[in-house]
């Protein structure tokens, strides 16, 4: 399956619901869903920084769980929903998601990741 087709399954299963497929330089190739000030690229920015503040995204605010120079896993604290981050692995690009908090942040990490790695020159 391709990245193409993949996103779609995952909004239609409601794990995603606003997603970002942004490059090193913040320029955007694929975006699903709307979220009034979301700002993808103060995401990328807030996940690249060392310290691991709570990142604030259409302002909500969303409690660092685990970081690396590939992952991001965040929750909102208040129930609304997990910040997903996911490094492309073959792609120098990331894929930055908004997950319900339906879908635990691990599980929804995992999601996130499958589609990062589906995503090609």
């Amino acid at each position: 399956m391709s990245f193409n087709e993949k996103p779609a399954e995952a909004v239609a299963n409601g794990d995603i619901g606003v997603g970002f497929l942004i490059d090193e330089n913040g320029q955007t190739f694929w975006e699903v869903g709307t979220w009034e000030g979301f700002d993808p690229v103060g995401v990328l920015a807030s996940w690249k920084q060392s310290a691991m503040t709570p990142i604030v995204a259409g302002g909500l605010k969303f409690t660092i769980i685990g970081k690396t120079a590939d992952r991001l896993i965040s929750t909102n604290v208040g129930g609304k929903g997990h910040l997903i981050g996911a490094k492309c692995s073959f792609w120098p690009g990331y894929l930055i998601c908004w997950t319900p908090s339906t879908t635990g942040p691990n599980v929804a990490y995992s999601i996130i990741q499958q589609l990062a790695d589906l995503v090609r020159p």
